[in-house]
């Protein structure tokens, strides 16, 4: 199932040591601005090799738009784009080619298709997340052109044990690109640097999470009863990798569940932006947790691997929430309204 999307939908393929991967995304109107410059900014906040916290594979991610973009603007046929591996190491793998690494799909994987790529993960790495930010980069555009007060902003909320504090409304993505961690608490993400370089010195690995906020969602956007906003946000966010569990609602949500009724629904935005499934107006919060990667020192053999993946992750959550919303907005405008 490598396709994502109902009337947005994105197919991605390649693996970490193939020759390329890409995107094909479909159903998207024409007429969006789109650039080949707009895909690459994305890229780069997500290419490995941007910072000594995470991994030394450096490739340069360079993007190639191959169909659907004409002049600049969408043609409202397939877009077709690819990212050509330049930096493999493929012989870095070779002995795993008969050995399963723990904490990964290795077993899984050779369990099912009898037959599986070694190096590096193969579709299963998480380089694969690359095909989704050209395909987020591509609803961001559309979202743009039709909903310009949007606003989608992800950040690094925890690493290890270190909980950093909930930021003010107006966080924008300048202000979480200001640091390596992409954590925007002043007071925490210096030690979170530490604490993930002492991981990757020691070959050991953090885990965490990274809070999604959206601002400026149309009221009532979601397809009850089975396309629910926090159903698709859930799939979209559980499809990546490393997540190991989701959350809507304010950051306070696990702390205030236990709490009567006649308190908890008196709180101000206690429902996350979702209620009955349905985006209520509020700001859209969301909470992925990342268990820490598997890669660790007697199993790295050689692989150059990220000790903590969240700062890489933060745009490919964004990317994944902009294709679940890209396409609830293209399937309310598509459904007629009861007068």
């Amino acid at each position: 199932m490598n396709t994502f999307g109902t009337l947005f939908r994105l197919t991605t393929f390649g693996e970490s040591h193939g020759p390329a991967l890409g995107s094909i995304l479909d159903g998207c109107p024409a007429g969006v601005p789109l650039t080949r410059d707009l895909l690459q900014a994305a890229l780069d906040r997500r290419r490995p090799g941007q910072s000594a916290l995470v991994t030394a594979r450096n490739e340069p991610d360079s993007v190639e738009i191959l169909s659907g973009v004409f002049e600049d603007k969408t043609l409202g046929t397939p877009i077709a784009a690819i990212v050509r591996n330049t930096n493999q190491r493929s012989q870095d793998y070779n002995q795993l080619a008969a050995v399963d690494r723990p904490g990964h799909a290795d077993a899984v994987w050779r369990e099912r298709y009898k037959h599986r790529d070694h190096r590096g993960g193969g579709r299963t790495s998480g380089r694969e997340t690359l095909c989704r930010v050209i395909g987020g980069t591509i609803a961001e555009a559309y979202l743009a052109r039709d909903l310009p007060t949007l606003s989608t902003v992800a950040y690094v909320s925890q690493v290890g044990e270190l909980v950093a504090s909930v930021p003010a409304p107006g966080l924008t993505r300048a202000l979480v690109d200001a640091h390596p961690t992409r954590c925007p608490d002043v007071n925490l993400r210096d030690e979170m640097s530490r604490q993930i370089l002492a991981a990757k010195e020691a070959g050991d690995s953090l885990g965490g999470a990274i809070d999604v906020r959206v601002e400026g969602l149309p009221v009532g956007l979601g397809e009850p009863i089975f396309g629910k906003l926090k159903a698709l946000i859930a799939q979209a966010l559980g499809s990546i990798g490393a997540v190991t569990g989701v959350i809507w609602g304010p950051p306070d949500l696990l702390q205030r569940i236990g709490q009567p009724g006649s308190q908890f629904h008196s709180v101000k935005d206690a429902y996350g932006g979702i209620q009955g499934g349905l985006a209520n107006g509020e700001p859209m919060q969301v909470r992925a947790f990342f268990k820490p990667p598997a890669t660790l020192a007697d199993h790295a053999k050689g692989g150059r691997h990220d000790p903590c993946i969240m700062p890489r992750a933060v745009p490919v959550l964004e990317a994944m929430v902009s294709l679940v919303i890209a396409d609830l907005v293209l399937q309310l405008n598509a459904r007629p309204h009861s007068a």
